[in-house]
């Protein structure tokens, strides 16, 4: 197999290349074939392309959907195979610079401040510095708060309720903030801890968890309720031990396992810069979601998608950055977790050159087959 040098196309032109299998959205095209057009490889049939093999697997993006790049090395997160990262919560003046497109580390999102209670979590923690909590004091400023966040820059907008650490904001207060950011299009993503707290945030309109909860067993109605309104969560299981589990982690995997059974939607996330957790993919927190019952190709969905439930279109062009694992997908899900974890980006222009004609590929055809993962067997 061809290794992936970062070599500059000063010489060469290279009009296409193939790997071993490209992620679709609901599986893997084997092998597939791009051709290069400026920075994006789009997907071709082309036959009169000299397709350079590189072999591996080609991911349009991989997602961390939970993570505080104010507490951990973007670059770092890049490196390891993370290619789009949403922060939720941190100075909104820091943050908004993460937003340019020299910035180094993933593309990223942001949500700007934490809204939060007058006193309330986490406006008197140890890792969130000045301004990364927003304390909110009624309606009228819950509005005002999202307006904030909004012109630096936030897609969405977090809210802490966690009784667990102090005050939340009032049922009327929640509701301004999740009706302010609706009017904006933005989600709002709740960080819901302590008893009541989940289903509070699905009363109030906000359909995303920022983490599985896991200090409660979540009634099974209140879950129906959450997965019939399109509720997502966001994963974080891996902060729960790192490796050596607790009791919450038995907790939120019970909680995942039955959400994902009633139909709720699940997105990887990790809560990086929360103790020693992997700066890139995570292969506990992917080991963790086919242990909660998600199937190898769902567990490849909750990471590798965009964020909605939107397939990739088959013909749509990838880059100028992308993500790459050296090996074809495995076919046993209990090798996925390493697998994926071996992903890491790459970009186009760095693609490298064919050494010679001689060395050249030109067998073009793709198989139109998608495959999956097998989902037989035991996943850890």
């Amino acid at each position: 197999m061809t290794r992936l040098d970062a070599v500059r196309l000063d010489a060469v032109r290279l009009d296409a290349v193939r790997v071993d299998a490209a992620w679709t959205g609901d599986g893997f095209r084997t092998p597939a074939t791009f051709e290069v057009r400026g920075d994006l490889l789009t997907p071709t049939a082309r036959t009169d392309l000299r397709p350079h093999h590189i072999g591996g697997t080609l991911f349009p993006r991989l997602t961390d959907h939970h993570v505080h790049l104010g507490l951990i090395d973007p670059a770092a997160l890049l490196a390891g195979g993370i290619t789009h990262a949403h922060d939720l919560g941190w100075i909104p003046s820091v943050a908004t610079g993460w937003l340019a497109a020299e910035a180094p580390g993933p593309t990223t999102t942001i949500a700007g401040a934490l809204l939060t209670a007058p006193g309330g979590y986490p406006a008197r923690s140890t890792w969130a510095p000045p301004g990364a909590a927003r304390e909110v004091g009624g309606p009228r400023d819950g509005r005002e708060a999202v307006r904030e966040q909004v012109m630096a820059g936030a897609s969405r907008i977090k809210v802490a309720l966690n009784s667990a650490a102090g005050e939340t904001v009032d049922d009327a207060t929640l509701r301004a903030i999740v009706d302010e950011a609706v009017t904006a299009g933005l989600p709002v993503i709740v960080h819901a801890q302590g008893p009541g707290q989940p289903a509070r945030a699905i009363t109030a309109g906000a359909t995303h968890l920022a983490h599985t909860p896991f200090d409660e067993r979540v009634d099974d109605a209140v879950l129906a309720e959450m997965a019939d309104r399109g509720a997502t969560w966001i994963s974080t299981l891996d902060i729960h031990g790192w490796g050596h589990p607790t009791a919450q982690h038995a907790i939120a995997i019970d909680n995942l396992r039955r959400f994902h059974a009633a139909g709720g939607r699940v997105l990887y996330g990790t809560d990086l810069g929360n103790g020693p957790l992997a700066v890139g993919v995570n292969a506990r927190e992917i080991a963790d979601l086919l242990t909660a019952g998600l199937t190898a190709v769902e567990t490849l969905r909750s990471i590798a998608g965009d964020g909605s439930a939107a397939h990739l279109a088959p013909n749509a062009s990838i880059g100028p950055r992308f993500a790459w694992t050296p090996a074809p997908p495995p076919a046993d899900p209990a090798d996925l977790a390493a697998w994926i974890a071996t992903a890491r980006p790459r970009a186009v222009a760095d693609l490298p050159a064919p050494a010679s004609p001689d060395t050249t590929d030109t067998d073009t055809t793709d198989s139109t087959t998608r495959t999956t993962i097998s989902t037989e067997g035991p996943h850890r």
